[in-house]
């Protein structure tokens, strides 16, 4: 009688340390796949940020771009007036 509760003790002892096993096993390839994942995330966000300022120069160089454009608009307004004075 004891020795079939102690057979029964230490098979439910090695279920444990099987699922103990399985689950520190299970905890390293999740902690594997949460710094990959957080590397990514790293790597993105260092795109983003680049992007950002990649849009915020691009943005500027429009700016500057339709400045000049209204400012050669304004000349041929200019010249224009002046073409049909001397006419």
């Amino acid at each position: 009688m004891i020795l079939e509760k102690l057979k029964a003790l230490e098979e439910k002892v090695k279920e444990a340390v099987t699922l103990l096993h399985q689950c520190q096993a299970q905890k390293e390839a999740l902690e594997q796949r949460i710094k990959a994942l957080q590397e990514e995330l790293s790597r993105e966000q260092g795109e983003k940020i680049a992007f950002r300022k990649r849009i915020e120069r691009l943005e500027a160089e429009r700016e500057e771009v339709r400045a000049r454009v209204d400012e050669l608009l304004g000349e041929i307004s200019r010249i224009e007036a002046a073409l049909q004075e001397r006419t």
